[in-house]
Order: C-alpha cells, then sequence, then structure tokens
C-alpha cells in the first residue's frame, strides 16, 4: 500500500486524443455487465462521450491483458467492479495490486474506474436522496457492504444515523467481524487498507470471486438492517432472498438489475448511478471522461476539477438520484423534535414555567453563555496557571471541564433608543474550544440546560449560546427542547452587522462589492451559508469554499437560484488556496481550532472579515501583510449609560453581536427560541437587523485583532485597490502645486 496525497498524475506512454469536434470514445471493462455488449452517449460538459462495454470474466489477469488492445482503439478505458484507491478521511490510499497488475503509473491517465469521482459524486447523490426518503433513513441500522469504496457515502448517512455497520470484513474476508460505528471504521480504515493490499484482489473483491454466484452469508446482518449500501454483486453473492421493507442505495446500470431488488421485495431503491441524457452513464465511464479533460492535473487538482464539473453538470443536467419508491408509505415527515436520540432518555424534559421578571414587567431580561476559547484563558486563573508548571494541557482542560458553570458578570440599565430596557446576566462554561470538540455534545447540553435552568430562576426570559456553545452538536436545537427559556444562537444578528461591516470596510478601502471577487470560507457551516447567499447578491463573483463537496453543490445551486445573474459565476472548490489571490471581499468563519488560511497568498488590498472563533488568521501572520486588512466580526456598542461588569475582551460599552441578538429579543421580551439549528434564514437576518436599527444599536468601530482600525490604514488600502484615482489625484496635486509655485 502507499499513500499519497498531492502526487502529479502519471502520463499516459501515448498522448492519445482527438481532433475538435469530435467525440470521445472510452471502453468499459466491467466485471459486473450482462453478458450482452452495450453501448451508450451522452453530450457532457466539455464534449460528447461515447462508450462500448465489454463483459469481463471474474480475472484481473484478463483485465490487464485487454487494456493494451483498448487503449489502442479507444481514447481511454474505464473499469468497472474494482478500484485502484481510496479515499478516507482526506488521505489517499493507492491499492497496490490492482495498480501493479494494471501498469496504471503508465496507464493511469486515460484508465479510471471512477473511484475518485465517486467520493465526490455519491456524497452529493445522497445528500440529494435523503431529502425524499430522509425518514426512511434517520436514526435507522445502516449496513454498508464496503466502506472502504463508499467511505463519502457513509460519511453523508452518519449524519443522520449514528447506527452504521461495515462488511469489509463480513462480505470481504468472510470473517465474522462487523465494524460498528463510522468512527471505529474511520480509525481502523488504514489497518484495512494495509490488508486488503496485502492480499490477492479476489481474496476481498466479489466482482473478482469465482466460484458459487449465490453463497448467501452472514444474512442476519442484511435482516436487522433497514438500509443497505453496497454494489450489485455483493448482493448477488451474499444477500438472503428477500429484502422486504429494506431501502437500498447501489449502483444500478440497468432495469434488469431494477427488477432484482424489486423481485426481492425492497421497499425503495435510490441509484447512485448519474444518469445523463436520459439513460445510465455507468460511473467508471463518467470518471474516465473527466479525466481526460483534466489531464495534467495532480489527484487534489483532479478532485477539485472533479467538483466544478459536477457542478456544471447539476446545473445544466439537473443531475440528481434516481429514487424507486415500490411500496410507498404515508409516513409522515419527521421534525427534528421526532429525531430518536438515544442520550436524550438519560435527561427527562424540563417543564416550562412562567416567565419570571424581577424587580420591574418593563425590564427584559437575558442570559448569554460564554466560555474560555483557549486554555490561555484559563490560565489567567492563579490555580490554573500555578498547576500548569506540573501538569499537562490538556489533563487541567479536561479536570477544569467539570466544573459546574457558574455566573461571571452581568449587563445591567440598558435603555434603547426606543426606551425599552433590559438586564441580563454572563454565565461561563469553563470549557476550553478544545475541551468542547473533545467531549460528547451531551456532556454540554447538560451544562446549558442547567445554566438555562438557573436564568429562568433569576428572572431571565431568553438565553444566548456564544462561541462553540452554538456550534456543537445541532447549534441548540436540542437544548431548546429541554429549556425552560428561549434559546438563541445568535448567528442571525452575527450575519446582519458581519455584513454591514464588510460593506463599510469594503467602501473605506475603495472596494466596489459589485466589481469584486467574493469568498466564503467555512461556506457551507451555519453563518457561512447564510454569508454566501447575502454576499452573493453583491458581489460580482463569488467561490465557496468547505470540506463537504455534497454541501458545496447544493449552496452553489441554492445561490445560482436566487441570484440567476451568478449563473456560471459561483466557483466552489475544498481548498482554500485555489482562490485567495483572485478575492477582494473575504469571509471566513471555520470552527476549526487552528488558522485555516495562508495570509500570503491573499491578494493585495483585499479585506477579510474573520468571523471564526477562535479566528481563522493569527494576528502574527496577518501583521507580515500591511496591504492587506484584516478586521473581526461586527461588534455591537452598547446604548450609552449600560454597565458591563465582565471583561469579554472588547474595549468597553462593546458586545459581541450574537450577545446583542439576545439583548435584542430581551428589549423586545421575545422570549420564544430564535435562531437554532444549522439553518439561518436571510429573512430572520434582515427582521433582526431590522429590530437592532429600531433600538438604536450601532456597529462599533472597525477592529483588527483588538484595536481600531487607524485611518490611514483604510487610506492606504484605498491606493492599492484604486491606483488610477489615486494617481489622477496625485497629478491634480503636482498640477495645482506647480501653478501655485509659477
Amino acid at each position: 500500500m502507499s499513500t499519497e496525497a498531492n502526487g502529479a498524475e502519471p502520463r499516459s506512454s501515448t498522448e492519445h486524443g482527438n481532433g475538435a469536434g469530435k467525440p470521445v470514445r472510452i471502453a468499459c471493462l466491467s466485471l459486473l455487465a450482462a453478458p450482452e455488449q452495450r453501448s451508450g452517449s451522452a453530450e457532457l460538459p466539455g464534449g460528447r462521450v461515447e462508450w462500448d462495454i465489454y463483459p469481463s470474466p471474474a480475472n484481473l489477469e484478463y483485465v490487464s491483458r485487454q487494456l493494451p488492445e483498448l487503449l489502442e482503439r479507444y481514447d481511454a478505458v474505464a473499469l468497472q467492479g474494482i478500484v485502484s484507491s481510496f479515499r478516507i478521511a482526506g488521505r489517499r490510499y493507492q491499492y497496490d495490486p490492482v495498480w501493479q497488475l494494471l501498469d496504471l503509473d503508465r496507464h493511469y491517465a486515460r484508465v479510471s474506474d471512477g473511484s475518485g469521482l465517486r467520493n465526490v459524486l455519491e456524497r452529493f447523490l445522497i445528500a440529494e436522496a435523503l431529502k425524499e426518503v430522509g425518514p426512511q433513513v434517520r436514526g435507522k441500522r445502516i449496513l454498508v457492504l464496503c466502506g472502504l469504496s463508499r467511505y463519502g457515502a457513509a460519511e453523508v448517512l452518519s449524519g443522520v444515523s449514528d447506527k452504521l455497520t461495515f462488511g469489509d470484513l463480513l462480505y470481504g474476508y468472510r470473517l465474522g467481524i462487523p465494524i460498528q460505528g463510522f468512527k471505529s471504521f474511520v480509525n481502523a480504515a488504514p489497518q484495512l487498507v494495509q490488508m486488503v493490499s496485502a492480499t490477492p484482489a479476489q481474496w476481498f473483491w466479489p466482482s473478482t470471486r469465482s466460484g458459487r454466484p449465490w453463497t448467501p452469508r452472514y444474512r442476519s446482518y442484511f435482516r436487522r438492517s433497514d438500509v443497505i449500501v453496497g454494489d450489485l454483486p455483493y448482493f448477488e453473492r451474499y444477500a438472503p432472498s428477500r429484502l422486504s421493507g429494506k431501502t437500498l442505495f447501489v449502483t444500478l446500470n440497468s432495469e434488469s438489475e431494477l427488477d432484482f431488488f424489486r423481485r426481492r421485495g425492497a421497499r425503495c431503491v435510490v441509484s447512485l448511478t448519474p444518469v445523463i441524457d436520459g439513460q445510465y452513464m455507468p460511473l467508471a465511464v463518467l470518471g474516465a471522461a473527466l479525466k481526460l479533460q483534466a489531464r495534467g492535473r495532480s489527484f487534489e487538482e483532479l478532485e477539485a476539477f472533479y467538483l466544478a464539473r459536477l457542478q456544471q453538470m447539476v446545473r445544466e443536467h439537473k443531475l440528481a438520484p434516481s429514487v424507486f419508491d415500490f411500496h410507498p408509505e404515508a409516513t409522515p415527515e419527521l421534525g427534528l423534535a421526532d429525531l430518536p436520540r438515544g442520550v436524550e432518555k438519560k435527561m427527562a424534559p424540563v417543564e416550562k414555567q412562567p416567565v419570571e421578571l424581577s424587580a420591574s414587567e418593563e425590564i427584559g431580561k437575558f442570559a448569554f453563555v460564554i466560555h474560555p476559547l483557549h486554555f490561555g484563558m484559563l490560565k489567567r486563573l492563579p490555580p490554573v496557571k500555578l498547576a500548569s508548571r506540573f501538569l499537562p494541557q490538556r489533563l487541567l482542560e479536561d479536570a477544569i471541564a467539570r466544573v459546574k458553570p457558574f455566573a461571571v458578570g452581568s449587563i445591567k440599565d440598558v435603555t434603547s433608543a426606543s426606551g425599552a430596557k433590559a438586564e441580563g446576566i454572563l454565565y461561563a462554561v469553563p470549557m476550553t474550544s478544545k475541551a468542547i470538540l473533545r467531549h460528547p455534545p451531551e456532556f454540554l447540553y447538560q451544562r446549558l440546560v442547567a445554566i438555562a435552568q438557573m436564568a429562568q430562576q433569576r428572572g431571565a426570559g431568553v438565553m444566548g449560546l456564544g462561541a462553540y456553545t452554538s456550534v456543537v452538536g445541532d447549534a441548540g436545537l436540542t437544548v431548546s427542547k429541554r429549556s425552560p427559556i428561549g434559546i438563541t444562537s445568535g448567528n442571525s444578528f452575527t450575519v446582519a452587522a458581519t455584513m454591514e461591516t464588510l460593506r463599510q470596510a469594503a467602501e473605506r478601502c475603495g472596494i466596489e462589492p459589485a466589481r469584486s471577487f467574493g469568498l466564503v470560507v467555512g461556506a457551507t457551516g451555519s453563518i457561512g451559508s447564510v454569508c454566501a447567499r447575502l454576499l452573493a447578491r453583491e458581489v460580482q463573483e463569488i467561490a465557496l469554499v468547505a470540506p463537504r463537496p455534497e454541501k458545496l453543490l447544493d449552496l452553489s445551486r441554492l445561490i445560482e437560484e436566487e441570484t440567476p445573474r451568478l449563473a456560471g459565476r459561483v466557483h466552489i472548490s475544498r481548498r482554500v488556496e485555489d482562490f485567495l489571490s483572485r478575492a477582494e471581499l473575504v469571509i471566513t468563519t471555520t470552527s476549526a481550532v487552528d488558522p485555516v488560511i495562508d495570509v500570503s497568498a491573499l491578494k493585495s488590498g483585499a479585506v477579510v472579515c474573520d468571523v471564526a472563533r477562535p479566528p481563522d488568521i493569527k494576528e502574527e501572520a496577518a501583521a507580515r501583510r500591511s496591504d492587506i486588512l484584516v478586521i473581526e466580526s461586527g461588534e455591537i456598542m452598547l446604548p450609552p449609560g449600560s454597565k458591563l461588569n465582565y471583561d469579554i475582551g472588547l474595549p468597553p460599552g462593546t458586545i459581541y453581536a450574537c450577545l446583542a441578538e439576545t439583548l435584542l429579543l430581551a428589549l423586545e421580551k421575545r422570549y420564544g427560541h430564535y435562531t437554532l439549528g444549522r439553518e439561518i434564514d436571510p429573512d430572520k437576518v434582515e427582521e433582526i437587523a431590522a429590530i437592532g436599527r429600531k433600538h438604536g444599536l450601532k456597529l462599533a468601530p472597525i477592529r483588527s485583532f483588538g484595536r481600531e482600525v487607524p485611518a490611514e490604514r483604510f487610506e492606504a488600502l484605498r491606493g492599492i485597490n484604486q491606483p488610477a484615482a489615486s494617481s489622477a489625484d496625485a497629478s491634480a496635486f503636482a498640477l495645482e502645486s506647480a501653478s501655485a509655485a509659477g
């Protein structure tokens, strides 16, 4: 086995191609195909593709002998039923036995098994299918017959159910060892790849195995699963004769294969084979066609190219999964409150009680949760600083995390421009960002519910979640179901303040949004997605960066539907470096603990609004670039006369926008839940922005790493972004001076 991350794509020994306008011809050697040869053609972005499918015996030596001859007659060869590499948890593993037998060092540029494309395409198709069959999958038992070749699909499904079983050892090596749970599979994957790479292919892959065509094995796992993910050979060889009531995610290549599952009583079949021009196009064929177009790119660049091409196909071909529901039932769409949550049984829901206001009913009451972003904040406490000399940081962080939440400060005497009054209490959860991410969400949920109960006893009607407390888990949804008072993440006003801050900074730096290139990093997150949708309305071109390709494809489609003028000008990638040199306006909103942006690659004159907590850009890195400006997300000025008696890391009289949203809800006495979950409604952003204007809340002066940006810094950036105007001003000044001297 070998592992590669950024290796250059091997070149073929011959440069084989077609003249302009001629279709690309691909031979598909299939270990899955029906006995008869089949052909097809489709119009893809970049040109027409024609293919012929040749059935192959379950013998890789036969495949290796056929390759040279087929490469003489066709532009490329697609291999169906075997893979040459695995992509797992961001790492690429080369499958050496197949690689060496097929001499892919020489043929790779013109041979494709579709494995690289599958990792991107299947994520999107499954995410789309879940919009239709979600109730049949959420919280259900899922069997993934081969996780090594289906990592992307498994990762998407792990987001809707924690009951995944992987059959790599069950059906690959026929060992009675299931791998239970997605995290367990990810941890075991490197060793599993080593095992597979050290044995002949026919030991592991059913498509290369001769012998009895149907040898049911470990059928109990098929029977006990509600959802099964896999290729046809696994079902043909190992599945029981009945699959009654099952939802299946499979790669279909013909109607006869669909009949195979219908006869066995499957409830629903979701085909993960792309349908182009009304016909199934084998994934390996599509991969071969796209690889020819991308010749010369590295492995990482190839995946980015796949993503860009799929984005175009989603737009032009309405690329979507095929869903066949054989036994439709009147299953209601479950709301999030109805989803099964195993850990939730440990804590009984809190019964809501009437909100009690203190002294005066005219004063709105709220609570807000904060926590130390990093260990340095904890070390401000003398006992922690002393203990850190002797004990490891992680041990201290985890020990302190078990301390019960407590009140640390308050905001008093708030009177808005409308005359409304409010006051609030600040509560601390003593967990750093890293500690929060290390613990299961339930650990934090219990502490937040306890704070809500304490806050209610003091008369608060709404509670805001600050920093990582609004990120972990389901972004406040579970806490809201258990809380006796309203819950908000504060993200709606955070977005409103971020957009207004970026507008003001752009104007002062001489950037016209309508002519600019925008970039959103962490674009598919809770804040990032709505920032992307709003920024798209203002810029000429936009790029979206996030780790999950299925979410990028979905978001880019939504933006093009909402802002049609940007059709074809919404770019997506998993790599931020693809766009840093072009972007003038950048919003970064990741939940990464470590910085994700290489400041040295940013375009001169760029403005970066860093919404992330902790920040995505370190101060020492930004200090090396005087020709860019990194600003903080919009902070808010408290109304005159307000008293904040706790240092939250901002200048006096200044609060974070998420805290300001909680304050606004208290001023309005809106004690229900407000911003919850991963999806933020742009209409809600506009609503809370209007409420902010009503109460006279204003943006604080624009800051960079805790310090107000001086006027001369804005002027320097304006000189970079508007050189022509600056040059004209300088010439006019020189002429005026010369005239005066004369």
